[in-house]
C-alpha cells in the first residue's frame, strides 16, 4: 500500500517538476524557448539519442551550446517525465553545476534552486522507497522462513511425540523387567 502511494506521489513530483521548469522555460529569452521546449516535448525513444548527444557536447569544447546551457538540458532530460531510466542524482548535479557556472540573474538561480528542492525530495523519496522495496523483501524473506521453520518444527513436534511414546514403552519394558526380576529374586530366596 505505501510502495503504491510513493511511487504516485514520486510521478506526482517528477510531473509538477517538468511542469514548472517548462513554465520556467517559457519566461526565459525566445532563443531558448525553443530549446527549453524541444527537450520538454521530446519522446521516450529520443531521449536517450538526446542525452548522448548533450554528454558529447559538455565533453568537445567546440559545441554549439553553451556548457551551462547543456548542463540545464541534461537536467531536463534526466528527470523528464518520459524517461523510462529518470536519474534524479545527475539532474541534480548538473543542476548545481549548472548554478555555479551560470552567469545569470540572482532571480533564475533561485528558480533552479528550487528546482534543485524538488530534485532533492524526489531523491530523498526514491531513497525511501528503495528502503521500503528492501524492507518488503526482507519481510517475505522472513516469512518463508518463519514458513520453513513452522514445517521444521511440525516435524520435530511429530518426532518428539513419538520419542515419548517409546520413551514411554521403554519406561513400562524396565518396569516389567525389574518385576521380573523382583520374583525371579523371591523364587531364589524361597529354593535355597
Amino acid at each position: 500500500m505505501k510502495l503504491k502511494y510513493f511511487l504516485k506521489l514520486s510521478k506526482l513530483i517528477v510531473f509538477l517538476f517538468c511542469m514548472v521548469i517548462f513554465i520556467a522555460g517559457c519566461a526565459q529569452q525566445t532563443k531558448n524557448i525553443k530549446d527549453s521546449t524541444y527537450y520538454l516535448t521530446l519522446q521516450t525513444k529520443e531521449i536517450k539519442s538526446e542525452t548522448s548527444h548533450l554528454e558529447n557536447a559538455l565533453k568537445s569544447e567546440d559545441s554549439s551550446l553553451s556548457r551551462p546551457a547543456s548542463l540545464f538540458y541534461l537536467a531536463l532530460l534526466y528527470s523528464h517525465f518520459k524517461n523510462p531510466e529518470p536519474d534524479y542524482r545527475r539532474a541534480f548535479k548538473n543542476l548545481e553545476k549548472y548554478i555555479s557556472l551560470n552567469p545569470e540573474k540572482a532571480e533564475q538561480k533561485s528558480f533552479v534552486q528550487y528546482l534543485l528542492s524538488l530534485l532533492m525530495k524526489l531523491i530523498n523519496n526514491e531513497n525511501l522507497l528503495m528502503k521500503l522495496i528492501n524492507n518488503e523483501n526482507l519481510c517475505n524473506e522472513l516469512k518463508t522462513l518463519n514458513t520453513t521453520l513452522k514445517q521444521e518444527n511440525k516435524t520435530l513436534t511429530e518426532k518428539y511425540e513419538k520419542l515419548v511414546i517409546e520413551n514411554q514403552n521403554i519406561k513400562e519394558i524396565i518396569e516389567k523387567l525389574k518385576q521380573l526380576d523382583i520374583q525371579l529374586e523371591k523364587k531364589r530366596k524361597n529354593s535355597s
